[in-house]
Parts: structure tokens; C-alpha cells; sequence
């Protein structure tokens, strides 16, 4: 499979505090890539590090071949890389059709194009389509998931960073998020998840990475994860 993400020697934290330690990763396209840790590993920080969100202190990230590691998270949006941060992102007061126009913003799309491109979206989430006129703080936490993800993807990326999106769903809603996910891979699109579900990730998803106090401890299959007796005992509950 082609290199579509390669992280080599990221250092990067806040402040004083450094939370990342030299991570080396590398993605393949259309793999879904689930990183799993405690509290405190430095999970989100990564995701944020890879987006150009947080700065980097050291280390490279190369995106399709092109060295990131000077861009900002604009130019990273507009070269293919989205990022859905934890926590609510949306604008509250703007309606689901009016977070979805912003959304695109970077690709300054005129009204014929924004209704095409939204009606195709729209067959991936057929509840926003029922909401389209409902403020987006009116919407349910999984409606807002649901619509976080399509305002990302409204942006076209090829590389998707997905930071606990299941966090706070009720079980059919977080169900449908990773069947978004993984028909998003399965159509060539390249995730990178961090998620707390960790067994509900890993029985979706391609690849597992354990993320240990900011340093990368082990990555594998996701099948191989979801077997291996210290992970299970320490973040699988089983």
C-alpha cells in the first residue's frame, strides 16, 4: 500500500511539559489506525502535532511526500488533512446546512457546487439531512458528532484525524460513527483515531498503535491488539 503519513522523531508538549518523545508512525492508504493509551499518553497531542495545531520541538511529519513540519493547520486543511477535535466543535447558533458551508470554507465553493457536494454528503448522513434547519446546539451529541464529521469532509481530506469521537455517545450513535469510519477507509480515505472505546475501535479499525507516556510501545494488526494479554488487561477490560 502507498505511504500516505510518515511521523518520524516527533517531539512536541506545552510549556515546560513535554509530552511527546521521538513517535515514529507511518499510515498506508485507506487503513483506519486506532491509537489506544492512558490518560496522560500524549494521544490528542499527537493527532494536534500531525494537524499543526501544536507545534513540533523536533522530529518531521510528511504528508503524501510533502514535508508539513513548516505549515500551519490551514495549509494542512487545504492540502487534504482534516482534523475533528474532542468536544463539541460545531457553531452552535448556525444551523446544520450553515456549519456544513463553513465546513467548506477552504475551498470557497459557490452555491451550485455547495448543494451538489452537500446533497452527496447528505446520502452518508441522512439524519443531518432531516436537521438541516435545526441549530446545530438544538442537535443531540451524536447528531453534533455526526455533524462535526461531515463539516471535516465537507473540507475533501484524504487523511482524517479523529480525536474521541465516541465520547459521550450512547451505544447505536457511536455505532454509527465507526460505520462511517470504516466506509470512509474502505473508500481510500486514510484514518487516524484516537479512542477511548478501545475494543469497539479495534474490532473495526486496521491497525492498533499503544501509545505509552508519549513514546510509541507497540503497533499491530488490530486483531493481534485486541488478542495481546496486557492489552486486554490494561485497556480492554477483559
Amino acid at each position: 500500500m502507498a505511504e500516505v503519513l510518515s511521523v518520524r522523531g516527533l517531539v512536541a508538549g506545552y510549556g515546560d511539559n513535554t509530552v511527546l518523545h521521538g513517535v515514529d508512525l507511518t499510515l498506508s492508504r485507506g487503513t483506519w489506525t486506532t491509537i489506544i493509551g492512558a490518560n496522560g499518553a500524549g494521544k490528542s497531542t499527537l493527532l494536534k502535532a500531525v494537524a499543526g495545531i501544536v507545534p513540533l520541538r523536533a522530529g518531521r511529519v510528511v504528508f503524501e511526500g510533502r514535508d508539513l513540519t513548516g505549515s500551519n493547520a490551514v495549509e494542512r486543511l487545504r492540502g487534504g488533512l482534516g482534523h475533528v477535535p474532542q468536544g463539541r466543535c460545531n457553531f452552535p447558533l448556525l444551523t446544520v446546512a450553515e456549519n456544513l458551508r463553513l465546513g467548506g470554507y477552504t475551498r470557497e465553493l459557490n452555491d451550485s457546487q455547495f448543494r451538489s457536494e452537500s446533497e452527496a454528503l447528505l446520502s452518508r448522513f441522512p439524519r443531518l439531512r432531516e436537521r438541516w434547519n435545526v441549530p446545530a446546539g438544538n442537535l443531540s451529541g451524536g447528531e453534533q458528532q455526526l455533524l462535526e464529521m461531515a463539516m471535516v469532509l465537507m473540507a475533501k481530506p484524504r487523511l482524517l484525524l479523529l480525536d474521541e469521537p465516541s465520547l459521550g455517545l450512547a451505544p447505536g450513535a457511536m455505532q454509527t460513527v465507526f460505520a462511517i469510519a470504516r466506509s470512509l477507509a474502505d473508500e481510500g480515505v486514510t484514518l487516524l483515531m484516537v479512542e477511548q472505546n478501545a475494543r469497539q475501535a479495534l474490532e473495526h479499525c486496521d491497525v492498533g498503535v499503544v501509545l505509552d507516556l508519549g513514546r510509541v510501545s507497540l503497533v499491530e494488526p488490530a486483531g493481534r491488539i485486541l488478542e495481546h494479554p496486557d492489552i486486554r488487561r490494561s485497556f480492554l477490560g477483559v
